[in-house]
């Protein structure tokens, strides 16, 4: 169920729906055409299909491409604070794709891009649902004497980029707040970070004008 992992219930019920009209139609189709019967009137359902078909398929399309400019975009205004095109861009698509973000690897896009735009509340309340499911995935493969250790390795890595955005948007939350000013920018210099971390802390320090 992974490439379908985007799309809601409805949408993925409505491809389902329309394959399955789909060959309903074709045997039909398949069958007149045997009996040299009059097809036109069969011809005209199935647009019917196609569309309910088209619909989830076109929305997958989207929200792949939506994803891949988030990222752009996110680097981007990574490198030019001031770029404030790419900070829009990515208000916009991180809206669009929230409300679909599934996966550990979606929400940790979110995350970022929370903190990027200067919402440290948002990004800790993202950053805690990586970390649940991160845990509740561990804790439902720790029985599996097979499990496969790429796997385990990635759910580690994610579960470490997950507490590192939440150590990151708790200190930015501090400077926004005013409450701990002092020594933010040796806080975020002593923090650990995966390497693509490290221009984001740099973000929270220009945005934030800690010095």
């Amino acid at each position: 169920m992974g490439i379908f992992n985007d799309l809601y219930i409805y949408e993925i019920v409505l491809l389902f729906l329309g394959t399955f009209l789909f060959l309903i139609l074709s045997g039909g189709l398949v069958y007149y055409i045997l009996k040299k019967e009059e097809i036109k009137k069969l011809l005209l359902f199935f647009p019917i299909p196609i569309l309910m078909i088209a619909y989830p398929s076109i929305k997958e399309l989207n929200i792949s491409k939506d994803k891949i400019e988030l990222s752009k975009y996110q680097k981007q205004y990574q490198e030019n604070p001031e770029d404030s095109i790419a900070r829009d861009r990515i208000e916009e698509l991180t809206e669009e794709l929230e409300s679909r973000a599934t996966s550990e690897e979606d929400l940790i896009q979110i995350s970022k891009s929370n903190i990027l735009l200067g919402k440290p509340e948002k990004a800790i309340e993202v950053a805690d649902k990586i970390i649940d499911k991160n845990r509740k995935s561990t804790d439902a493969t720790e029985e599996k004497s097979d499990e496969d250790p790429k796997e385990e390795g990635k759910s580690v890595v994610i579960k470490n980029t997950a507490y590192q955005l939440k150590k990151i948007a708790k200190i930015q939350q501090q400077t926004i707040a005013k409450k701990d000013t002092s020594g933010v920018s040796e806080k975020l210099k002593n923090l650990k970070l995966n390497p693509e971390l490290l221009k984001i802390s740099a973000i929270v320090k220009k945005t934030n004008k800690v010095k």
